[in-house]
Formats: C-alpha cells, sequence, structure tokens
C-alpha cells in the first residue's frame, strides 16, 4: 500500500508541475516575456526545462524523503560500496576461516570417531575385565566358604577326637573301678556275646525334652543294673554299661521327634569279658501291633506216619515256620537266638495227641495267645485239624 501511495503521490505532483510549467510557458509565449534578455521561444524552452528538472527533483526528494534505501542509494553509495567491500573481503575471510574450520572439524571427527572406537574398545576390555573380576570374586568366595567350612570341620573333629579322649579315658576309669568292685572273676570269663541284648524296653515318643530325657536316662540306668547283676557285682553305684555320647544324643532327639511307642534295646557291641566296660549300642525301632490276640499266624499241612514217630519233628518244623512268619511280620527276632518267642510244654503234647489221635493229613494253625507288638514276645496257641 506505500508504493502504490507513493507512485500516486509522484504521477499527481509531476503532473501539477507539468501543468504549471505548461501554464507558464504558454502565458510567457502570449505575453513575449523574456528572462535573462532570451527570447521568447526560448524563455518559453528554459521554462520547460525548468519544469522538467523540478519534476525529476521533487521525484528524488519526494523518494528520499519516503525511503532510507533511496536515501542511501543517494547519499550513501560510496559508504556502502565501501562497506560491500569491506564485508566481502569479512566474507571471503570468514569463508577461508570455515573452510579451516570445516577441515579441522573433518580431523576433529575423524579423531572423535578413533577414540569412539577406542573407548568401544576399552569398554569392551572392561567389560571382560569385570567379567573376569566377578568370576574371580565368586572363586574367591567359594574358596572362603570352603575355607570357612573347612575350618569349622576341623573344628568338630578336634572337638569329637576331645570327646573321644574324654569317653576313652572315662571308659579305661569306669573299667578299673569295675574290675576293683568284682567279687569272684573267672579270668577269661564271657558275660555277654557279641549281639546280645543286655536290656530291652519300651519307650514313648514325642515327650516334652525334660520328661524325654528322663525315661531315656532311668532306661539306661536299668540297664546298667541289669549288666551288674549279670557280673554278679554288688556295687550298685558302678558305670558297667558304656554307650557313645552321640548315640545317646540321637536316640533322645529321635524319641523326641517321633510319635507313638518306641522298642529300645541294648545290644552288646562285642565279646564283654567279666570285668570289663559293655560297651553297647542302642538299637529303637518303631513299636507297633503286629497280631492281635486269636490272629493266624501261620497254617500249614502236616502228614504223621502210622506210627507217628515224625510227629514231634513235624511240630519243630512247624515252630520254626511260625518264627521265620513272624520275623517276615514285623517281629523283633533275638539277634543270637533268631527267636522271637517259645511254646509252653502243655499246648506242644496236646498238639502232639491231638495229631497222633487224627493221624494221616492234618492241618495245624497257630494262633496269637494274646495281642504281640514288634517288642513280642511270640506266644501261640495250636489248633489241630484234619485236612480236608
Amino acid at each position: 500500500m506505500f508504493g502504490l501511495t507513493l507512485i500516486l503521490v509522484l504521477a499527481v505532483m509531476g503532473g501539477l508541475i507539468a501543468f504549471i510549467g505548461d501554464k507558464l510557458g504558454s502565458k510567457i509565449g502570449k505575453k513575449k516575456l523574456s528572462v535573462f534578455g532570451l527570447r521568447p521561444y526560448h524563455t518559453s524552452v528554459l521554462m520547460t526545462v525548468v519544469t522538467g528538472i523540478l519534476i525529476a527533483a521533487a521525484t528524488l526528494i519526494v523518494l528520499a524523503v519516503a525511503s532510507s534505501d533511496v536515501r542511501t542509494a543517494l547519499f550513501g553509495m560510496e559508504k556502502l560500496q565501501a562497506e560491500i567491500a569491506v564485508l566481502s573481503g569479512d566474507r571471503q575471510k570468514a569463508q577461508t576461516e570455515l573452510a579451516e574450520k570445516n577441515t579441522l572439524i573433518a580431523s576433529l571427527d575423524g579423531q572423535i570417531r578413533e577414540t569412539t572406537a577406542s573407548l568401544a574398545e576399552m569398554r569392551s576390555q572392561r567389560d571382560e575385565i569385570n567379567e573376569h573380576l566377578l568370576q574371580l570374586q565368586s572363586k574367591y568366595a567359594e574358596a572362603d566358604a570352603d575355607l570357612t567350612s573347612a575350618k569349622a570341620e576341623v573344628r568338630l573333629l578336634e572337638e569329637s577326637r576331645a570327646k573321644l579322649n574324654r569317653e576313652i579315658r572315662e571308659l579305661e576309669e569306669a573299667t578299673d573301678r569295675l574290675r576293683a568292685g568284682l567279687i569272684a572273676i573267672r579270668e577269661g570269663e564271657v558275660v555277654f556275646r557279641a549281639g546280645e541284648v543286655l536290656y530291652a524296653g519300651i519307650l514313648k515318643a514325642g515327650l516334652k525334652v525334660e520328661a524325654n530325657d528322663k525315661q531315656l536316662d532311668i532306661f539306661l540306668s536299668s540297664a546298667n543294673q541289669a549288666v551288674l547283676e549279670r557280673m554278679a557285682v554288688k556295687k550298685t553305684d558302678l558305670q558297667a554299661l558304656w554307650l557313645p555320647a552321640a548315640m545317646v544324643r540321637d536316640a533322645k532327639a529321635l524319641l523326641a521327634g517321633a510319635e507313638g511307642t518306641y522298642y529300645v534295646r541294648v545290644c552288646a557291641a562285642g565279646n564283654i569279658i567279666a570285668g570289663e566296660m559293655a560297651v553297647s549300642r542302642l538299637e529303637l525301632i518303631p513299636n507297633r501291633l503286629v497280631y492281635k490276640e486269636g490272629a493266624p499266624i501261620f497254617t500249614e499241612k502236616l502228614s504223621v506216619l502210622a506210627d507217628g514217630r515224625n510227629i514231634n519233628s513235624a511240630l519243630l518244623h512247624f515252630l520254626g515256620e511260625v518264627n521265620k512268619a513272624a520275623v517276615a511280620g514285623g517281629v523283633m527276632p533275638d539277634p543270637l537266638s533268631g527267636k522271637v518267642g517259645n511254646i509252653d510244654a502243655a499246648s506242644m503234647i496236646e498238639a502232639s495227641d491231638k495229631m497222633r489221635s487224627l493221624g494221616g493229613d492234618v492241618r495245624v494253625t497257630a494262633y496269637a495267645k494274646n495281642d504281640i507288638s514288634v517288642a513280642g514276645p511270640v506266644l501261640v496257641r495250636l489248633e489241630v485239624r484234619r485236612h480236608e
């Protein structure tokens, strides 16, 4: 809008100046006026030239007033050219510096790439070193744990050795006291055979610590008295029975953590000579009912000869099979004899007579005379019938 307005103003002003110049020229021509002594015609031409000059001057003045660029072009061109020259030089210098900077940047980029590659390689090496370090730390931790465990085992072994040495000394001292307390000893007499049951009983499981310890201590005290009686020692304050302390602790722990009842027996660890400590071991077997009273244990067909001479041998064989069946059922046998019970002579005679009276093939059945548990003994009632 500013440009259109300026053009319009210039056009109007130029037209007005031209109109005024034309009017002046016409008046001068009509009145034949003279300026500077010129002829009227030349005076009219001079006015026309002056009018053109005024139009051009007015145009430049208006443009100069209206636009700083025009003023700069009219009055500051040389300065502008000088500034352009200076700026051109600065631009050339800047371009040169830019080229140098670009070269430097390219060099720096190369160095950065090399540094980045080196950094990546160093990071990779660092990761490998860290991984190796972690492995070494893990191995060190394992070795340290193994060393700690080994030290603990060594301490336990040393403690066990010390306890064993104390137990050996106690055993030797107790043996000396036992020998001193014997009244009559036949040198070299074997009082207990290896594996022989020295004492047995039923103990409750699941008791509190104090009650559990008390019942086992009473049991072992009774076993000690039984050993002293077997050795014919009058002094009752002697310790003739010897068991490893660890075995006693394990037995107490087993009873404390279990339920029901246990059949516990003390067995000789080896042949025990009169005057020596009864070195023994403990056996703990969960006690349970194996046969209820009247339950059949074993049945078999036997053939009786006409003269009856095989009756006793047949009955003995049958009782052996009853013993095997009871052991297979869960009754604990005697470690030396392997037997689990016995039968009274009256029952044997009654069964023998019945077999003799029936003759031929008979079926003999052994029934539990009463409730039979793991501890036994197995007491049986024999029933003899004709085999059909």
